[in-house]
């Protein structure tokens, strides 16, 4: 650039030689005095666009050297991510999981909706997809009570999920749990347990569209039960699914056939059908446990379909029936019926999101009164939530609560819990999650409403291969 200013320097004092020469012998005459002025002033413009076009050229010069080192720096830092394992976050971009979904990512229907299934590519033959989730929170209730008022490392998961064949995938999940025994007592004890959460073979691809899954697994009622703990987009289960399926949700060992049902419109239809132990218990109050005279079957099926350019929407419905107790003819009966609608901003897909989410059920079940005999218990819940993503790694959204209780043996005509939820969700980095979520509580058991507040905080983080989840969930 420099050799070009000289060049023009030089051509102009050249054109200049003959004029200063010819106004040493003759008087030059005004008309040539104008050319002379017009062609200095056009000799500065040039070199006024010269000297920009060097600082221009300088200015580049710095800009590429700057992307050069920004390029180079994950490289430097970081070795190639391994098969199975997320990709490292970049340096320069604000800190952000989730996704464990790729929330920022459109999967396809199968990976979107199959939350379980390990047959996206996690793992291989040789190096199984091994990972560990911690979810650890903290509770303040205005009830006073010691088990409400604490810390609590709720669960720390062990996954691990590789291929055992071109047909079938195996997934193994345990979990470290932390429960607290005797809540409302004043002998609150901690247990601290060794769980296998999930444990199964998943044969994904049989002929007709058809899958199968043998082993223990998170049972296919709604959409919520399928996430486990430290993928739920609120610090705790919606208070339904706690009622009807459980603390922890319904997880059961058996069998489970997934068929992609084929429709003249191409539209994502799945039907899933399974046979499972009646394990009930805690589990669910609903079934009648290991001394049930029965299995328990699930039933559900599931629509896919997109709104748009970049919204979705799904609608399921389930059913659940089981053996009450381990009495001829106790039975239980659960029909569910869930919808949920994901928007994403077409001109900011990675930060501006709109989730919506909710789930209805109705249970019916036998159960047995000293003065009465049997009885048939009707019970009725739901939730609802509505999350917005404001930034790239800030959520905000409220849920919104109720239910009856399915088991009447302490809870009088009537009883029911109703709660609204307000909550933060800030990914400080692509795997930690921080969730801030208040309650505001009011429980009618026994003919008495009693309200409560309480103010819970999340933390989850993870380290290893962790794969997506559905929308709302730990991305």
């Amino acid at each position: 650039m420099k050799t070009l200013t000289i060049a023009v320097v030089a051509a102009a004092a050249l054109s200049q030689a003959p004029v200063r020469a010819q106004t040493q012998t003759d008087p030059e005459p005004p008309a040539q005095d104008e050319t002379l002025r017009s062609v200095l002033d056009e000799l500065a413009r040039l070199r006024e666009r010269v000297g920009a076009l060097e600082e221009q050229h300088d200015a580049d010069l710095q800009r590429i050297r700057q992307l050069e080192e920004r390029l180079a720096r994950p490289s430097a830092g970081a070795a190639a991510p391994s098969a199975g394992s997320a990709p490292p976050a970049s340096t320069t971009a604000p800190i952000q999981t989730e996704p464990i979904r790729p929330r920022t990512e459109e999967l396809p229907p199968q990976a979107r909706l199959s939350l379980g299934d390990s047959s996206l590519g996690w793992g291989n033959q040789l190096n199984p997809a091994i990972g560990v989730l911690f979810d650890m929170g903290a509770s303040l209730s205005s009830s006073g009570d010691d088990d409400r008022n604490r810390f609590n490392l709720r669960e720390v998961e062990l996954d691990i999920r590789a291929a055992v064949a071109p047909f079938a995938d195996a997934i193994f999940i345990t979990t470290f749990e932390e429960e607290i025994e005797n809540p409302g007592s004043t002998d609150i004890q901690i247990a601290r347990n060794v769980d296998i959460e999930e444990g199964y073979i998943n044969f994904h691809s049989l002929p007709a569209g058809l899958s199968l899954k043998a082993g223990k697994f998170r049972n296919a009622f709604g959409e919520n039960n399928r996430l486990h703990t430290h993928a739920l987009p609120q610090v705790d289960r919606p208070l339904a699914v706690q009622a009807f399926l459980g603390g922890e949700g319904l997880a059961t060992t058996g069998a489970s056939v997934s068929w992609l049902v084929p429709n003249p419109l191409d539209q994502f239809i799945e039907l899933t059908a399974e046979v499972v132990n009646a394990d009930g218990g805690e589990e669910s109050p609903l079934l009648g446990g290991p001394n049930a005279s029965n299995p328990a079957v699930v039933a559900h099926l599931k629509w896919f379909t997109d709104v748009g350019e970049t919204g979705s929407l799904q609608l399921g419905g389930s059913y659940l029936f089981g053996a009450s107790s381990g009495a001829q003819g106790d039975n239980s009966s659960l029909f569910g019926a869930d919808a949920t609608f994901h928007w994403q901003d077409p001109d900011n897909p990675d930060a501006r999101s709109l989730l919506i989410q909710g789930e209805l059920f109705y249970g019916m079940n036998d159960t047995e009164s000293p003065a009465l005999g049997m009885l048939r218990n009707e019970s009725f819940g739901a939730y609802l939530f509505g999350e917005y993503q404001f930034a790239k790694n800030l959520y905000a959204g409220t849920r919104f609560d109720y239910t009856e209780f399915p088991s009447v043996e302490d809870r009088a005509p009537g009883d029911h819990d109703l709660a609204v939820s307000p909550y933060l969700s800030l990914y400080l980095a692509e795997n930690v999650r921080l969730r801030f979520q208040y309650q505001q509580r009011f429980a009618r058991i026994n003919g008495e409403t009693t309200p409560e507040a309480n103010f819970l905080i999340g933390l989850t983080f993870s380290i290893g291969a962790h794969p997506p989840h559905a929308f709302g969930a730990f991305r």
